[in-house]
């Protein structure tokens, strides 16, 4: 299963995968002490916390527990009021269900490990409708609490930026987007919102053509107050990364780009005084990060499942999803961190802190999409 969705997600590029570091507002932000790193896996979603992020070793998770909607997630957020929400692709499901999934963090705490959560809301995509979205590539919330999502697949009347309202997602079932960005020329993958409430999204210019360059796109709040054709403000080339498989911001504004480079997997910065302006911009990186710990990948793609700061500016990362194909110092799959002041530095670096599997494997976890927020009291 594992292997199947590595083949499939690194084949159509699902990304996964706001604010700063933690959620949709300062405010929020401020409130949420303790911190946990949620993680979608193959199998399992799970929560770290505490001890578990502060040194390197095979520490077990607070919570373990499965959906009963999706098995492949593809983006991890939180909610302004905290709730946990989860985008499935459905790559792997018999019925090819697609799902995006809302649960209550505090009663996540009371679910035995391993077993299936009790599911709040479910939105499903049922393939009718004018607004079907057949794969969930990102999913966040701007500042109003709309739920954001980017579908990539489909034909042109499918493909583009999805908007839905918190009356719409008070309770499960298959809502028509309240606002849908058509994307005629791209195909929108990851996307976050950042601090000032600006939609950032990573896009894959069409028609593909050899050497093509990744983008990623800021759409304002005006730039996506209406339905139309998607068109955002400021465009962002990204020639050195063929897959921004992941992206999140830093407390000072700075883009963090994760995906395939020249040498491997790399984490890629754009200084946030590139980003102001507007139009077609090609800024070459601050820095760009790279790390025997992002491990090999045989074939195409990317080992790097997601990442995010926590509240201290470390940049937590996933690392190596599939069961051996990705290949690293720290064993098949991972979570590193690296510090602020390693980040400073760049260059060839070695993770601050590496959680990764025992030898006899029995703590087994496929990480992908992650973010920090709520934490399981």
């Amino acid at each position: 299963m594992a292997r199947k969705r590595r083949t499939i997600v690194l084949t159509v590029a699902l990304a996964a995968l706001c604010s700063i570091a933690l959620s949709t507002s300062p405010a929020a932000a401020k409130r949420l002490k303790p911190q946990g790193l949620w993680v979608g896996q193959e199998q399992y979603n799970s929560e770290f916390q505490g001890k578990s992020l502060k040194q390197s070793g095979t520490p077990g998770s607070k919570v373990s527990f499965s959906d009963q909607d999706g098995d492949s997630p593809t983006s991890v957020t939180f909610d302004p009021h905290h709730n946990l929400w989860i985008a499935y692709g459905g790559v792997s499901r018999a019925d090819s269900r697609v799902a995006i999934v809302k649960h209550i963090v505090r009663e996540v705490a009371s679910i035995k490990k391993g077993k299936p959560a009790k599911e709040k809301v479910v939105l499903l995509s049922l393939g009718s409708g004018p607004h079907p979205f057949q794969s969930p590539a990102g999913i966040d919330f701007d500042h109003a609490g709309d739920l954001w999502l980017s579908n990539a697949t489909g034909d042109v009347s499918q493909r583009g930026l999805m908007e839905f309202t918190p009356d719409q997602i008070e309770k499960s079932g298959a809502p028509s987007a309240a606002n849908f960005l058509q994307a005629e020329n791209f195909e929108p993958w990851a996307l976050r919102f950042d601090s000032s409430d600006n939609l950032w999204v990573a896009q894959f210019p069409l028609p593909f053509v050899p050497g093509y360059t990744m983008q990623i796109g800021r759409y304002s709040p005006s730039d996506r107050a209406t339905s139309g054709t998607a068109a955002p403000s400021l465009i962002v080339n990204m020639p050195n990364l063929s897959l921004p498989v992941n992206f999140a911001f830093d407390s000072r504004g700075n883009l963090w780009v994760a995906g395939p480079g020249p040498h491997g997997d790399e984490l890629a910065m754009i200084a946030a005084s590139d980003l102001s302006g507007s139009g077609e911009v090609s800024p070459s990186p601050a820095a760009i990060i790279i790390s025997s710990a992002f491990g090999v990948l045989v074939g195409t793609g990317s080992c790097i499942g997601g990442i995010d700061f926590d509240a201290a500016g470390d940049l937590w990362a996933s690392v190596g999803t599939d069961n051996g194909d990705c290949e690293g110092n720290t064993g098949d799959t991972a979570l590193v961190e690296f510090t602020p002041n390693q980040l400073s530095v760049g260059g060839n670096l070695t993770p601050s802190v590496a959680i990764g599997q025992n030898d006899k494997k029995t703590n087994l976890f496929l990480p992908g999409p992650l973010r920090f927020g709520a934490a399981v009291q």
